[in-house]
């Protein structure tokens, strides 16, 4: 059976709780790691999870860069999946369809099978629900005739530390043309 969007969203919802953990983080400031800090770690715990095929840094066909490559963060069976993270004191812009531009373009060009763009927002301070919608304009593709697939946002936020409240929203977002 494929691993479905759910399992997915279940295995980043373990990851970004346990970095609130403390007798698991301990002194490893996990919260204050930058997104390649971060992607090894990921990977592990993935592999933990699925105990299936994770593959790190896949490459795709980009017709929008200069080397017409790029590589998505992992490949879960056939589902791309893009990370992206917000420390705090960081600009709301780390989490922002602007700022996950690349990331976005990737996953509307993914091919195989399902895609998810899951950002981890360690900030006090969560993006408005009108921030969700910018994702749903999406960028150019280049010059030509581009299918866009569909694919799935995961946006992990902190609702309260004492006790550890953590939300997830779960966007769709469907084909659109650019703005």
């Amino acid at each position: 059976m494929p691993v479905s969007i759910n399992q997915i969203q279940s295995a980043f919802d373990l990851l970004f709780r346990s970095f609130f953990e403390r007798s698991f983080v301990k002194s490893l400031g996990l919260k204050t790691k930058t997104e390649r800090q971060l992607l090894p770690l990921i990977r592990v715990g993935l592999l933990c999870y699925f105990k299936k095929e994770v593959i790190p840094e896949v490459e795709v066909a980009t017709s929008w860069t200069k080397s017409k490559k790029s590589r998505i963060d992992f490949k879960i069976e056939k589902t791309a999946v893009e990370f992206a993270v917000r420390n705090p004191g960081r600009s709301k812009a780390n989490v922002s369809a602007r700022s996950n531009q690349s990331e976005i373009k990737k996953l509307l060009k993914w091919k195989e099978g399902k895609s998810v763009l899951v950002l981890f927002d360690f900030s006090r301070e969560p993006l408005p629900s009108n921030g969700f919608a910018e994702f749903r304009i999406h960028p150019s593709l280049g010059k030509g005739n581009h299918s866009k697939n569909a694919f799935t946002l995961l946006y992990f936020h902190i609702e309260s530390l004492k006790p550890l409240e953590v939300s997830c929203h779960r966007k769709e977002i469907r084909r659109t043309s650019k703005a």
